[in-house]
């Protein structure tokens, strides 16, 4: 047996501290990759029952996905800029509404737009250091052609991407720096930029004076699990349930694991889980983006899973599809639930259990 369960009650306490902490803005719940590997559809219905009306994706499946299930009134924005005019035709048809991060992405929603006798909500995207998408802070004539010309598009809102809220607040000050004079420049040619956001959830939790504009955009403080030290009033969503497969004594001297194995200085009851990283256990998604004495204190750490309300370490490296833990001083057998904490987003190959 193992599942990854979701404890929609800690993320309804997330959700709290998240519109405390934005005081009266929008929030917008950016629900992609699967909603943070929770489930898109079952928290995106959960979210709205508490009273979220603004959704966004990245992938064009996704909002398609919530419309045929009912979400008909709820605001759905893509993430990113497209030019592609087969995803334009298909969010354009479900009401979603784009973003412009180019001037060929709004030419194409333009014409797809107009050939389709509407007008085309969209949200322009400016770029301030992250890179993937948007307008260059220094070609706002281009976003200036959008309001002039292309009559069939209806500037809702403008953002921004921060590249590394969760790391420095001296690179994000500089991009909503930026981001302020783009907006102003705009207001300045005499258009109205709509619905301004860049702050995201690590910007939101780790700089509390920082500028909120008109609406924040959350992801991984739903889970609870912005990088970094533990933040007040988030608390970690996500964890697996999974049985011991096998439990047994090894002898002194026996050798577990592969690559950083184990060796045993006395006789050790070991329990096996067939859990390992394939399932996301024992994974960090951001340790492409620490310092290498980072990765080096990351890859020394002990790892424990919870068995009967008692900590058990890892024994060597977590594997592909199993991992082995120390129950020496536990009373446990085959068939007891351990309890590994992973962040949804890096789970796969398991069935979502919700509480």
């Amino acid at each position: 047996m193992k599942n990854l369960i979701i404890d929609l009650r800690v993320v309804r306490n997330n959700l709290r501290a998240i519109k405390d902490q934005a005081e009266g803005v929008h929030v917008f719940a950016d629900l992609s990759a699967n909603a943070g590997g929770m489930g898109l559809l079952k928290v995106a219905m959960f979210l709205r029952d508490e009273g979220i009306r603004n959704f966004v994706v990245s992938d064009p499946s996704d909002a398609k996905l919530l419309r045929q299930n009912n979400f008909t009134k709820e605001r759905i924005m893509m993430l990113r800029s497209t030019a592609d005019p087969n995803e334009i035709s298909e969010m354009l048809s479900y009401g979603v509404i784009c973003t412009a991060g180019s001037y060929d992405a709004a030419v194409a929603i333009n014409g797809i737009a107009e050939s389709q006798n509407m007008v085309a909500d969209i949200q322009v995207m400016i770029d301030t250091g992250l890179g993937c998408y948007g307008f260059q802070p220094s070609e706002l004539d281009k976003v200036a052609a959008i309001y002039k010309y292309m009559s069939s598009l209806n500037v809702i809102g403008t953002f921004t991407t921060l590249a590394s809220s969760w790391r420095s607040k001296k690179k994000t000050t500089a991009q909503l720096d930026k981001f302020n004079e783009a907006l102003d420049r705009i207001i300045e040619m005499g258009f109205e930029p709509g619905i301004a956001h860049a702050i995201d959830s690590a910007a939101l939790f780790k700089y509390p004076n920082i500028e909120l504009m008109d609406a924040v955009r959350v992801d991984t403080a739903l889970t609870g699990r912005i990088p970094g030290k533990s933040v007040n009033g988030l608390s970690r969503v996500g964890y697996i349930e999974a049985g011991l497969e096998e439990v047994g004594w090894h002898p002194k001297g026996h050798s577990i694991g592969a690559e950083r194995g184990f060796v045993t200085k006395a006789p050790t009851k070991i329990a096996i889980l067939s859990v390992g990283y394939y399932h996301g256990f024992g994974v960090d998604r951001y340790i492409v983006e620490r310092s290498l004495f980072d990765i080096a204190r990351w890859r020394r750490r002990k790892t424990f899973v919870r068995i009967n309300g008692n900590k058990a370490r890892v024994l060597g490296s977590v594997g592909l599809m199993h991992t082995m833990v120390d129950v020496t001083n536990i009373d446990c057998t085959v068939g007891d639930i351990a309890l590994l904490d992973v962040d949804p987003v890096n789970v796969k190959g398991l069935p979502i259990v919700y509480r």
